[in-house]
């Protein structure tokens, strides 16, 4: 009977070993400025039923008296807890735990250390505004704020680094230093953009917050004279070449259009070096250039003629020398009638006897 009295606390022991919940982990400190946030994970599919999580927080002195826990977040569904409004001390050094629970179940507790003047990141500044001059600029922003919206440097002395450059030379960035958060640049180019970033740090805890987004902003007074200048040649040769443009446009489809007499184009390159002389010689030449258009037409037209005669000249002697062969046909004919003539005259003249007396 006494040894069944003693076997029940070891079973009810051993089953609450074996049934415990595994406690969160992945335990982290999401902090910045003075927001501070718990996060962890828990696997669910190790319980088959709701589980919530339970949050506290105590100072590091006195983690080991449980009674000095005072609880953030009870019964949370959320695997995240806020402490920014309980944990007040910036220089203070706190023991945050967080565990499992379920159905009469809970697990053990994760501990984590977390002082905030190591571990909190400083965040950038924010509301930065220009006030620009001719060769000077102005910059104000705002610093980084506190959960409660008061300014960071009521719980951290910090300081700001203001990095500026001409927006065409990134590579060339210069960096100016101040304790307030206003500051003025100077000297810098009139009318030129500059772009700045800005950033809050403590040397003491060595923190460095962010830069601020690129912000771009133009100086007043006037352009420099080289940049007046080159902007009005660009117009002069924009306006000169667009009207030379076109007009050439148009010469090359007049051309493409209309056949010239080959003789005008080979000449072209001559009419266009007597165009170019001055006013007085340019009437000379251009009568000059009329002239030889008119002779070029007679000349070809003389040629067509010439070309019209010798084929004439062709044709009749042609014919003659088809006369001629008709004739001399006939003159051989008659010729040699003539001649068998004579003979035949001369043969009875010979033949005749002489009379004798």
């Amino acid at each position: 009977m006494k040894l069944r009295l003693f076997a029940w606390p070891v079973f009810l022991l051993a089953y609450t070993v074996f049934a415990a919940l595994p406690r969160p982990y992945n335990v982290r400190m999401d902090a910045v400025n003075t927001r501070y946030i718990m996060k962890w994970d828990w696997n669910h599919s190790m319980a088959n039923h709701n589980i919530t999580f339970t949050a506290q927080y105590t100072f590091s002195h006195k983690q080991s008296d449980e009674r000095s826990y005072t609880g953030m977040c009870i019964r949370i569904t959320e695997e995240r807890c806020d402490f920014s409004r309980e944990l007040n001390f910036y220089m203070g050094s706190y023991i945050l735990r967080v565990r499992a629970e379920g159905r009469g179940q809970m697990s053990d507790w994760y501990r984590l250390k977390f002082v905030p003047d190591e571990h909190a990141d400083l965040g950038p500044p924010s509301h930065v505004a220009f006030d620009p001059g001719d060769t000077m600029l102005t910059v104000s922003f705002r610093e980084p704020m506190t959960e409660q919206n008061t300014p960071m440097r009521s719980v951290l002395d910090m300081s700001f680094s203001l990095q500026y450059w001409e927006k065409h030379s990134p590579s060339k960035k210069q960096e100016k230093v101040f304790d307030s958060t206003e500051g003025t640049l100077f000297p810098l180019k009139p009318w030129t953009e500059y772009c700045l970033q800005v950033n809050a740090f403590n040397k003491l805890y060595n923190k460095t917050s962010p830069y601020t987004q690129q912000q771009c902003v133009r100086t007043l007074g006037y352009p420099p004279v080289w940049k007046v200048l080159l902007a009005l040649l660009g117009c002069v040769a924009l306006m000169t070449t667009v009207p030379v443009y076109r007009c050439h446009k148009k010469r090359k489809s007049i051309v493409s259009k209309h056949t010239f007499p080959s003789s005008i184009l080979h000449n072209t390159q001559d009419t266009i070096s007597l165009l170019l002389l001055p006013r007085e010689e340019s009437c000379v030449a251009t009568v000059v250039v009329a002239v030889q258009v008119e002779q070029t037409s007679q000349g070809q037209q003389q040629q067509v003629k010439g070309q019209g005669d010798v084929e004439a000249e062709q044709d009749s002697g042609s014919s003659s020398i088809q006369r001629g062969q008709g004739s001399s046909s006939q003159d051989s004919g008659i010729y040699s009638g003539e001649d068998s003539g004579k003979k035949s005259t001369g043969s009875t003249t010979t033949s005749q006897p002489k009379e004798t007396h």
